[in-house]
């Protein structure tokens, strides 16, 4: 069994964040009912890689999902919607804040119909402040939550992560919302609304810039891949053309990693574990890299991170998606899912990273977990909980409430 068997979400979000989330808890055993609506469903189902026309993207956040279509512009499709709310437990959503209440389909209705409906929003900014009613992408959360004026190179322009963190952040978010609504449900037998913010997402993974900033009226800036604490700590090219991240902390191993590269000089001159050695450390930095770096291109990557390792630094080879789809630590964790797909044929995509020790979670080794067409589902979910006869579903065709 499961962790979340037994609870059920109607899923009317789209594209990454909300999708990303309820994958998690689908992964954990959650049934997860994705609402679609015309013309066209969750607008990833056409996002790029294609192939026969099918998406990976879709596939890769709604694998082992179920799809009812139903259309809001009816009465019916918004009388099923209301049915669907009595027999199911949490209801997720990431569109602009109050679009849900405009349509007469938002908290406030649902609590009347079931006071013990869980009602997870993430928008990027929250239903109320100055900020409510903007729209907002990831970069956008990444930008003004401070996340792009420290990712980067110093003197460069602002940069946003590769991936997009800010989404996964708010659908994350949003499970630790959801899992501590259930539980306050089980005490007192009430429902919740919950939202999340994509820009407070951000915000709160900041680290210590926003106490810096707070105590000492500076922003931090971005430096890269170094740290003002540690040396050597930065990506360092070897003579195989590959890279390694160091990092180094401490005037002991300071010493130890200089002295062993045959820079004694730079070993007594830096060394110290006071406040002024660190300083001194960090205001040279640059240079300290450079140093260093001269060495690690003599050295294959295997040679420096053997070199670390033996000396108990932390470090790890920079490598690409390509090369962690066969990574010898993920396949021994079950990180790596492989797919037999009806469209895409053999796929790799990523598991739950949430293991349970002595309990199922994720996808096990044999699974294969598919996405679900648009409407797959729809009669099954429609006959299953609210035993509708298959007369009736037709008659909902007929009347457009469900659109395919």
């Amino acid at each position: 069994m499961k962790p979340l068997e037994g609870i059920t979400i109607l899923d009317l979000s789209w594209v990454y964040s909300g999708p990303f989330g309820t994958l998690l808890l689908s992964d954990l055993g959650a049934e997860v009912i994705k609402i679609e609506g015309p013309p066209f469903g969750d607008w990833t189902r056409i996002v790029p890689p294609l192939k026969n026309g099918w998406s990976g993207y879709f596939y890769m956040l709604n694998r082992g999902k179920k799809s009812v279509s139903l259309n809001f512009k009816t009465e019916k499709g918004i009388a099923l919607f209301f049915e669907l709310i009595k027999k199911v437990d949490v209801v997720t959503e990431n569109f602009t804040a109050g679009t849900l209440d405009k349509l007469g389909i938002g908290y406030d209705q649902a609590k009347e119909i079931n006071p013990r409906i869980i009602y997870a929003s993430i928008n990027g900014f929250g239903s109320c402040g100055p900020y409510a009613k903007q729209r907002c992408v990831d970069p956008v959360a990444q930008a003004m939550g401070g996340l792009m004026s420290l990712t980067g190179f110093p003197g460069m322009p602002p940069l946003k992560t590769g991936p997009a963190v800010a989404d996964a952040l708010a659908g994350m978010n949003m499970d630790i919302g959801i899992l501590a609504a259930i539980i306050m449900r089980d005490r007192t037998g009430l429902g919740r609304r919950i939202e999340i913010s994509m820009l407070d997402s951000v915000f709160a993974v900041l680290e210590e810039s926003v106490i810096r900033a707070s105590m000492t009226g500076d922003a931090l800036p971005a430096r890269g891949n170094t740290d003002p604490l540690g040396a050597p700590w930065d990506a360092f090219p070897t003579k195989d053309q590959k890279w390694v991240m160091v990092c180094a902390l401490g005037g002991e191993k300071f010493q130890r990693i200089y002295e062993s590269i045959d820079r004694s000089d730079i070993a007594e001159a830096y060394k110290g574990d006071d406040e002024e050695a660190f300083e001194r450390r960090s205001k040279n930095l640059t240079f300290l890299n450079e140093e260093f770096a001269k060495w690690s291109r003599t050295k294959s990557a295997e040679e420096v991170l053997c070199f670390f390792q033996n000396i108990g630094i932390p470090c790890g080879q920079v490598k690409e998606v390509t090369e962690l789809l066969h990574d010898p630590q993920l396949l021994e964790r079950n990180m790596v899912i492989d797919v037999e797909h009806p469209q895409l044929g053999s796929v790799k995509t990523f598991n739950n990273p949430v293991r349970f020790i002595d309990a199922d979670s994720g996808v096990k080794p044999g699974d294969n977990p598919l996405d679900p067409n648009i409407g797959e589902h729809t009669a099954e979910v429609l006959m299953n909980l609210l035993h509708l006869t298959d007369i009736e579903v037709e008659k909902l065709k007929e009347e457009d409430a469900i659109w395919i």
